[in-house]
């Protein structure tokens, strides 16, 4: 059982000490800090019935790969999870005294991202082995912390341009919506490619879908890496 926690919160510890680290204004206390991971924790139980009413509410399409993975990546897993992670994030720390930098707004989120990635990561490695560890260490998790940090930026212009609040809060939804339903739409759809029975046709396909996905990725990555930069000062 050990093994599983270090395996699934090591990546995580490295990326909140990442943005910790990147923070050269003010430092945050640690005290807000965790309570932002616990609100992540939290995030992840309140999508459970999110997802769940969305699910009763919005029919599940032609069952059809491509449908079936576009329904479960926003419908299923998009939509209710960021929604619930920007709620945390909004009651966390939208009225402290402490969110008064630009780059806070990407600390906090990220917390938030990074509790939801933690319990998130346990349960799937407590379920399907160590085996896992190291690809969700190295996309989904990662994945969890780039989506908050569009998130964080976002939510961080809304909190100080007070005549664009509106609009920068729909962005701090909708963008880690876009991105985050976009990631798993094209592993889930891989994985339902790969359990027809057309095999290759559907290697060929797979094979194209793996390269976009490593240069999706890659965009998303350098992207939140440039706000991280800008929001820091460096």
């Amino acid at each position: 059982m050990s093994i599983i926690l270090i395996a699934s919160l090591l990546p995580v510890a490295l990326l909140m000490g990442y943005i910790y680290k990147r923070d050269t204004f003010e430092k945050e206390p640690w005290p807000l800090l965790l309570k932002a991971f616990g609100f992540g924790v939290l995030a992840a139980m309140l999508d459970m019935l999110v997802a769940g009413a969305l699910n009763f509410l919005i029919p599940k399409p032609s069952d059809t790969p491509l449908a079936d993975a576009l329904y479960n990546a926003f419908v299923s897993a998009a939509f209710p999870e960021e929604f619930c992670k920007l709620l945390m994030l909004y009651l966390c720390i939208w009225k402290s005294p402490y969110f008064n930098e630009y780059y806070d707004g990407l600390e906090y989120a990220a917390f938030v991202g990074l509790g939801f990635a933690g319990i998130e990561n346990v349960l799937y490695i407590m379920q399907g082995g160590l085996g896992l560890a190291v690809g969700r260490g190295l996309f989904a998790v990662p994945a969890h912390f780039f989506f908050a940090i569009f998130m964080g930026y976002f939510f961080a212009l809304a909190r100080f341009r007070y005549n664009m609040r509106r609009k920068y809060l729909t962005l701090a939804y909708l963008i880690p919506v876009a991105l985050h339903g976009t990631y798993d739409a094209v592993l889930m759809y891989m994985n339902n490619l790969n359990d027809t029975d057309i095999l290759q046709e559907t290697n060929a396909i797979t094979g194209i879908l793996y390269i976009g996905f490593l240069v999706f990725f890659f965009f998303v990555w350098r992207a939140a890496t440039r706000r991280v930069n800008r929001m820091s000062g460096q």
